[in-house]
């Protein structure tokens, strides 16, 4: 495993998953005239699981030879804090089979319930842009401020 490598395809993985990340947004976003939502459903059920699919990959690689692999073997004393992020891969890989399967299930017609799922989506893209940025702050614990020793 060359860390080079491993931090090379988490930033271009991560920078795949940031773009569907705003495609979702500006789907989100998007203002539709009238009671009819098929056109923005069909988008967002589209890019949704792109993104989903996305989500799965990245997490797959970052579990198994990916930056977690090399955090625990060259910096054991931060094995609490992979195994914590490893944790939350589970909690939000659930969230977004969840609101994907909400979304396949809505009605185009049902602004309502089309509106609580986008809101649901947004909070949910709160939560992974943290926990991203908290895998961002262990990796640069264990490879640039002196990480490995333990």
């Amino acid at each position: 495993m060359n860390p080079h490598d491993i931090a090379q395809q988490t930033v271009v993985e991560n920078g795949m998953l940031h773009h569907l990340e705003e495609a979702l947004r500006n789907t989100m976003a998007w203002e539709v005239h009238g009671p009819d939502l098929s056109r923005k459903l069909s988008t967002l059920r589209f890019i949704a699981g792109s993104f989903q699919r996305h989500l799965e990959r990245l997490f797959t690689l970052e579990e198994f030879d990916g930056y977690m692999d090399l955090v625990l073997k060259t910096s054991p004393n931060l094995g609490k804090h992979v195994f914590a992020l490893k944790d939350e891969h589970g909690q939000l890989r659930n969230g977004a089979r969840q609101i994907l399967h909400r979304l396949e299930r809505v009605a185009p017609t049902d602004q309502a319930g089309f509106d609580n799922i986008c809101d649901d989506f947004q909070a949910f893209l709160q939560k992974l842009d943290h926990h991203t940025q908290r895998e961002v702050e262990l990796f640069q614990e264990a490879f640039h401020e002196g990480g490995g020793e333990g």
